[in-house]
Protein backbone atom coordinates (compact mmCIF):
# COMPACT_ATOMS: atom_id res chain seq x y z
CA UNK A 1 0.00 0.00 0.00
CA UNK A 2 1.11 3.53 -1.05
CA UNK A 3 1.60 6.20 1.11
CA UNK A 4 1.65 9.92 -0.19
CA UNK A 5 2.42 13.02 1.92
CA UNK A 6 1.79 16.10 -0.30
CA UNK A 7 1.90 20.01 1.44
CA UNK A 8 0.64 23.06 0.26
CA UNK A 9 -1.17 21.86 -3.19
CA UNK A 10 -4.34 22.84 -5.04
CA UNK A 11 -7.73 22.13 -4.65
CA UNK A 12 -7.33 21.05 -8.45
CA UNK A 13 -4.07 18.87 -7.87
CA UNK A 14 -6.04 17.37 -4.78
CA UNK A 15 -9.22 16.48 -6.95
CA UNK A 16 -6.89 14.91 -9.92
CA UNK A 17 -5.08 12.93 -7.47
CA UNK A 18 -8.54 11.31 -6.18
CA UNK A 19 -9.93 10.86 -9.66
CA UNK A 20 -6.67 9.18 -10.71
CA UNK A 21 -6.64 7.13 -7.53
CA UNK A 22 -10.24 5.55 -7.71
CA UNK A 23 -9.75 5.09 -11.50
CA UNK A 24 -6.50 2.85 -10.93
CA UNK A 25 -8.49 1.18 -7.60
CA UNK A 26 -5.38 0.58 -5.54
CA UNK A 27 -4.88 0.90 -2.19
CA UNK A 28 -3.64 3.88 -1.06
CA UNK A 29 -3.04 6.48 1.54
CA UNK A 30 -2.73 10.39 0.83
CA UNK A 31 -2.08 12.91 3.43
CA UNK A 32 -1.86 16.51 2.30
CA UNK A 33 -2.83 20.01 2.71
CA UNK A 34 -4.61 22.31 1.15
CA UNK A 35 -3.14 25.92 0.39
CA UNK A 36 -5.15 29.06 1.29
CA UNK A 37 -8.58 29.83 2.63
CA UNK A 38 -10.60 26.89 1.30
CA UNK A 39 -14.61 26.40 1.33
CA UNK A 40 -14.96 22.62 0.52
CA UNK A 41 -18.43 21.44 -0.81
CA UNK A 42 -19.53 18.04 -0.68
CA UNK A 43 -20.27 16.64 -4.52
CA UNK A 44 -23.63 17.49 -4.55
CA UNK A 45 -23.47 21.38 -3.29
CA UNK A 46 -24.84 23.34 -5.50
CA UNK A 47 -21.84 26.20 -6.54
CA UNK A 48 -22.37 29.80 -4.78
CA UNK A 49 -22.16 32.50 -7.14
CA UNK A 50 -18.21 33.86 -5.56
CA UNK A 51 -17.72 37.30 -6.46
CA UNK A 52 -14.38 37.83 -8.58
CA UNK A 53 -11.44 38.17 -6.41
CA UNK A 54 -12.51 37.09 -3.49
CA UNK A 55 -9.58 34.81 -1.60
CA UNK A 56 -11.55 32.18 -0.68
CA UNK A 57 -10.72 29.04 -2.76
CA UNK A 58 -13.36 26.75 -3.42
CA UNK A 59 -12.88 22.60 -3.74
CA UNK A 60 -15.41 20.00 -4.78
CA UNK A 61 -15.04 16.78 -3.06
CA UNK A 62 -15.42 13.09 -4.74
CA UNK A 63 -17.20 12.45 -1.82
CA UNK A 64 -20.90 14.06 -0.31
CA UNK A 65 -21.39 15.60 2.64
CA UNK A 66 -21.21 18.95 4.46
CA UNK A 67 -19.41 22.16 3.30
CA UNK A 68 -16.39 22.50 5.19
CA UNK A 69 -13.69 25.13 5.68
CA UNK A 70 -10.33 23.37 4.82
CA UNK A 71 -6.77 24.97 3.49
CA UNK A 72 -4.14 26.51 5.62
CA UNK A 73 -4.43 24.77 9.38
CA UNK A 74 -6.40 22.07 8.02
CA UNK A 75 -5.11 18.54 6.90
CA UNK A 76 -6.80 16.07 4.34
CA UNK A 77 -6.40 12.55 4.10
CA UNK A 78 -7.98 10.53 1.23
CA UNK A 79 -8.01 6.14 1.83
CA UNK A 80 -8.22 4.72 -1.36
CA UNK A 81 -8.77 0.85 -1.85
CA UNK A 82 -10.32 -1.46 -4.16
CA UNK A 83 -13.68 -1.91 -2.94
CA UNK A 84 -15.73 -0.54 -0.08
CA UNK A 85 -15.05 -3.49 2.46
CA UNK A 86 -11.53 -3.93 1.51
CA UNK A 87 -10.42 -3.43 5.13
CA UNK A 88 -11.98 -6.42 6.26
CA UNK A 89 -13.21 -8.99 3.57
CA UNK A 90 -12.19 -10.02 0.10
CA UNK A 91 -15.89 -9.80 -0.73
CA UNK A 92 -17.18 -6.14 -2.00
CA UNK A 93 -20.27 -6.14 -0.25
CA UNK A 94 -19.19 -7.40 3.14
CA UNK A 95 -20.09 -3.74 4.67
CA UNK A 96 -23.07 -2.21 4.55
CA UNK A 97 -22.72 1.29 3.23
CA UNK A 98 -24.06 2.42 7.00
CA UNK A 99 -20.74 0.50 8.18
CA UNK A 100 -17.71 1.69 5.92
CA UNK A 101 -16.75 4.87 7.71
CA UNK A 102 -17.20 2.96 11.16
CA UNK A 103 -14.33 0.99 9.68
CA UNK A 104 -12.15 3.38 7.58
CA UNK A 105 -12.17 5.63 10.43
CA UNK A 106 -10.73 3.82 12.82
CA UNK A 107 -7.00 4.51 11.83
CA UNK A 108 -7.65 7.94 12.90
CA UNK A 109 -8.90 7.86 16.01
CA UNK A 110 -5.73 5.54 16.53
CA UNK A 111 -3.65 7.91 15.25
CA UNK A 112 -5.16 10.98 17.93
CA UNK A 113 -4.68 8.75 20.29
CA UNK A 114 -1.57 8.22 19.92
CA UNK A 115 -1.36 11.82 19.68
CA UNK A 116 -2.65 12.27 23.10
CA UNK A 117 -6.21 13.22 22.12
CA UNK A 118 -9.30 11.41 23.26
CA UNK A 119 -11.50 11.26 19.66
CA UNK A 120 -14.37 9.91 19.29
CA UNK A 121 -16.48 8.94 16.50
CA UNK A 122 -20.44 9.19 17.49
CA UNK A 123 -21.41 7.85 14.02
CA UNK A 124 -22.16 10.46 10.32
CA UNK A 125 -19.75 12.30 9.57
CA UNK A 126 -18.28 13.90 12.36
CA UNK A 127 -14.94 13.03 14.84
CA UNK A 128 -15.70 14.79 17.96
CA UNK A 129 -13.43 15.52 21.15
CA UNK A 130 -16.03 16.66 24.10
CA UNK A 131 -18.89 16.53 21.72
CA UNK A 132 -17.17 19.05 19.70
CA UNK A 133 -15.80 18.33 15.52
CA UNK A 134 -12.07 18.25 15.47
CA UNK A 135 -12.64 15.71 11.84
CA UNK A 136 -15.08 15.70 9.18
CA UNK A 137 -15.21 12.12 7.26
CA UNK A 138 -17.28 11.22 4.41
CA UNK A 139 -16.56 8.46 1.28
CA UNK A 140 -17.50 7.91 -2.42
CA UNK A 141 -17.61 4.41 -4.25
CA UNK A 142 -16.78 5.15 -8.10
CA UNK A 143 -18.43 3.12 -11.15
CA UNK A 144 -15.91 0.43 -10.91
CA UNK A 145 -16.46 -0.16 -7.05
CA UNK A 146 -13.73 1.59 -5.71
CA UNK A 147 -13.68 3.34 -2.46
CA UNK A 148 -12.52 6.74 -1.82
CA UNK A 149 -12.41 7.78 1.97
CA UNK A 150 -12.19 11.40 3.05
CA UNK A 151 -11.79 13.18 6.20
CA UNK A 152 -10.24 16.87 7.04
CA UNK A 153 -8.86 17.19 10.54
CA UNK A 154 -8.95 20.71 12.28
CA UNK A 155 -4.95 21.25 13.09
CA UNK A 156 -3.89 24.67 13.71
CA UNK A 157 -7.70 26.13 12.62
CA UNK A 158 -11.21 25.24 13.52
CA UNK A 159 -14.51 24.44 11.38
CA UNK A 160 -16.03 27.64 13.04
CA UNK A 161 -13.92 29.24 10.15
CA UNK A 162 -16.82 27.87 7.77
CA UNK A 163 -19.44 30.99 8.28
CA UNK A 164 -16.91 33.48 7.65
CA UNK A 165 -15.81 31.71 4.09
CA UNK A 166 -19.81 31.38 3.46
CA UNK A 167 -19.94 34.74 3.89
CA UNK A 168 -17.19 35.57 1.21
CA UNK A 169 -18.23 33.08 -1.31
CA UNK A 170 -21.97 32.65 -0.80
CA UNK A 171 -23.63 35.87 -0.27
CA UNK A 172 -27.11 34.47 -1.67
CA UNK A 173 -27.03 31.84 0.61
CA UNK A 174 -27.02 29.20 -1.61
CA UNK A 175 -25.13 26.38 0.00
CA UNK A 176 -27.55 25.63 3.26
CA UNK A 177 -24.70 24.68 5.81
CA UNK A 178 -24.85 24.26 9.34
CA UNK A 179 -23.00 27.15 11.19
CA UNK A 180 -20.86 26.19 13.46
CA UNK A 181 -19.67 28.37 16.32
CA UNK A 182 -15.86 28.47 17.21
CA UNK A 183 -16.93 27.59 20.54
CA UNK A 184 -18.55 24.58 19.49
CA UNK A 185 -15.66 23.28 17.61
CA UNK A 186 -12.06 22.14 18.22
CA UNK A 187 -8.66 21.96 17.13
CA UNK A 188 -5.61 19.99 17.77
CA UNK A 189 -3.32 23.36 18.41
CA UNK A 190 -6.98 24.17 20.82
CA UNK A 191 -5.58 20.99 22.70
CA UNK A 192 -2.18 22.08 22.75
CA UNK A 193 -1.48 18.84 20.20
CA UNK A 194 -0.66 21.23 16.66
CA UNK A 195 1.06 18.20 14.46
CA UNK A 196 3.34 19.01 11.23
CA UNK A 197 1.86 17.08 8.23
CA UNK A 198 4.43 14.44 8.48
CA UNK A 199 3.55 13.76 12.07
CA UNK A 200 0.16 13.28 11.09
CA UNK A 201 1.12 11.36 8.03
CA UNK A 202 3.83 8.64 10.28
CA UNK A 203 0.38 8.52 13.13
CA UNK A 204 -2.25 7.86 10.97
CA UNK A 205 0.61 5.22 8.93
CA UNK A 206 0.72 3.57 12.09
CA UNK A 207 -3.05 3.77 12.86
CA UNK A 208 -3.91 1.89 9.84
CA UNK A 209 -0.93 -1.33 10.24
CA UNK A 210 -2.07 -1.94 14.09
CA UNK A 211 -5.68 -1.76 13.08
CA UNK A 212 -5.89 -3.76 10.01
CA UNK A 213 -2.28 -5.14 9.25
CA UNK A 214 -1.22 -2.89 6.70
CA UNK A 215 2.21 -1.94 5.34
CA UNK A 216 2.63 0.81 3.28
CA UNK A 217 5.74 2.15 0.95
CA UNK A 218 5.99 5.76 0.92
CA UNK A 219 6.14 6.87 -3.01
CA UNK A 220 6.14 10.20 -4.31
CA UNK A 221 2.66 11.75 -5.61
CA UNK A 222 1.58 10.22 -8.93
CA UNK A 223 0.75 12.62 -11.50
CA UNK A 224 -3.01 13.67 -10.89
CA UNK A 225 -5.82 12.93 -13.48
CA UNK A 226 -6.49 15.81 -15.61
CA UNK A 227 -9.20 17.92 -14.18
CA UNK A 228 -11.12 20.59 -15.91
CA UNK A 229 -11.86 22.44 -12.55
CA UNK A 230 -13.96 24.62 -13.59
CA UNK A 231 -16.27 21.94 -14.76
CA UNK A 232 -15.81 19.67 -11.66
CA UNK A 233 -17.02 22.97 -10.04
CA UNK A 234 -19.86 23.84 -12.15
CA UNK A 235 -21.70 20.23 -12.09
CA UNK A 236 -24.08 20.87 -9.25
CA UNK A 237 -24.94 24.35 -10.21
CA UNK A 238 -28.43 26.72 -10.33
CA UNK A 239 -30.20 26.03 -13.38
CA UNK A 240 -32.89 28.91 -13.92
CA UNK A 241 -34.73 26.06 -16.01
CA UNK A 242 -35.23 23.99 -13.07
CA UNK A 243 -37.81 26.31 -11.66
CA UNK A 244 -39.62 23.77 -9.31
CA UNK A 245 -38.05 23.44 -5.71
CA UNK A 246 -38.98 21.33 -2.67
CA UNK A 247 -36.22 20.99 0.62
CA UNK A 248 -35.68 18.93 3.42
CA UNK A 249 -33.89 19.76 6.85
CA UNK A 250 -32.06 15.83 7.32
CA UNK A 251 -29.36 14.25 9.06
CA UNK A 252 -26.84 15.96 7.73
CA UNK A 253 -28.13 19.47 6.88
CA UNK A 254 -30.66 19.48 3.96
CA UNK A 255 -31.50 17.79 0.85
CA UNK A 256 -32.81 20.02 -2.11
CA UNK A 257 -34.84 18.62 -5.13
CA UNK A 258 -34.73 21.57 -7.98
CA UNK A 259 -36.12 20.21 -10.99
CA UNK A 260 -38.87 21.25 -14.66
CA UNK A 261 -42.46 19.85 -14.66
CA UNK A 262 -44.09 18.68 -18.03
CA UNK A 263 -47.55 18.54 -16.95
CA UNK A 264 -47.94 15.87 -14.60
CA UNK A 265 -44.67 14.31 -15.04
CA UNK A 266 -40.94 15.49 -13.91
CA UNK A 267 -39.20 16.78 -17.05
CA UNK A 268 -35.51 16.85 -15.58
CA UNK A 269 -34.28 17.10 -12.08
CA UNK A 270 -30.96 17.52 -9.91
CA UNK A 271 -30.31 16.50 -6.31
CA UNK A 272 -28.22 18.63 -4.01
CA UNK A 273 -27.21 19.04 -0.44
CA UNK A 274 -25.26 17.19 2.42
CA UNK A 275 -25.97 13.59 1.74
CA UNK A 276 -23.94 11.19 1.03
CA UNK A 277 -24.20 8.54 -1.62
CA UNK A 278 -22.35 6.39 -4.21
CA UNK A 279 -22.12 8.88 -7.43
CA UNK A 280 -23.46 6.47 -10.07
CA UNK A 281 -26.53 5.58 -7.86
CA UNK A 282 -27.24 9.45 -8.05
CA UNK A 283 -26.80 9.34 -11.64
CA UNK A 284 -29.61 6.68 -12.25
CA UNK A 285 -31.33 8.30 -9.97
CA UNK A 286 -32.12 11.81 -11.40
CA UNK A 287 -31.86 9.76 -14.76
CA UNK A 288 -34.94 7.70 -13.85
CA UNK A 289 -36.74 10.11 -12.47
CA UNK A 290 -36.81 12.57 -15.26
CA UNK A 291 -40.36 11.35 -17.16
CA UNK A 292 -41.50 10.10 -13.91
CA UNK A 293 -45.50 11.06 -13.11
CA UNK A 294 -45.13 13.39 -10.08
CA UNK A 295 -46.44 11.41 -7.65
CA UNK A 296 -45.60 9.74 -4.93
CA UNK A 297 -45.78 6.30 -5.82
CA UNK A 298 -44.34 6.30 -8.85
CA UNK A 299 -41.37 8.37 -7.69
CA UNK A 300 -41.05 5.81 -4.80
CA UNK A 301 -41.22 2.87 -6.98
CA UNK A 302 -37.96 4.55 -8.81
CA UNK A 303 -36.42 5.23 -5.88
CA UNK A 304 -36.81 1.82 -4.67
CA UNK A 305 -35.87 0.44 -7.46
CA UNK A 306 -32.56 2.29 -7.66
CA UNK A 307 -31.33 1.67 -4.28
CA UNK A 308 -32.66 -2.21 -4.03
CA UNK A 309 -29.13 -2.56 -6.25
CA UNK A 310 -26.54 -3.54 -3.34
CA UNK A 311 -23.93 -1.31 -4.82
CA UNK A 312 -26.02 1.70 -4.30
CA UNK A 313 -26.54 3.66 -1.26
CA UNK A 314 -27.24 6.97 0.56
CA UNK A 315 -27.06 8.01 4.00
CA UNK A 316 -27.89 10.99 6.02
CA UNK A 317 -31.26 11.42 5.11
CA UNK A 318 -33.05 9.05 6.74
CA UNK A 319 -35.62 6.88 5.16
CA UNK A 320 -35.47 6.66 1.18
CA UNK A 321 -39.42 8.30 1.36
CA UNK A 322 -37.33 11.37 1.94
CA UNK A 323 -36.21 11.92 -1.61
CA UNK A 324 -40.14 11.20 -2.93
CA UNK A 325 -41.29 13.90 0.03
CA UNK A 326 -38.51 16.21 -1.02
CA UNK A 327 -39.53 16.71 -4.78
CA UNK A 328 -43.01 16.79 -3.77
CA UNK A 329 -42.62 19.99 -1.75
CA UNK A 330 -41.95 21.67 -4.66
CA UNK A 331 -44.78 20.61 -6.79
CA UNK A 332 -47.85 23.14 -6.82
CA UNK A 333 -50.78 22.12 -5.41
Amino acid sequence: MTLVVQPGISPAVSVGADAAALAAGEASLRVYELAGDVLSLGRYHLLPSAPSGTRVLLHRRHSGGRATAFGDGFIGLALTLPHRSALVSAEPLALAPAQVMNRCVRGILEALKAAGVAAFYPGRDFITVDRRPIGLVSFEVGPTGALLFEAILANRRDFGLLPALLDEVDREGIVAAEMLAAEDTTSLARLGRALSLDDVATLVRCGYEQGFGLSFDVAPAPAPAPVDEGRWLEQRSVRPHLDRRGTTRTQLGHLEARFALDGAQIAELMLAGDFIANSPAIEALERELSGCVARSPAIDEVVQRVFAQPENFVLGIGPLETIGETILRGVPT
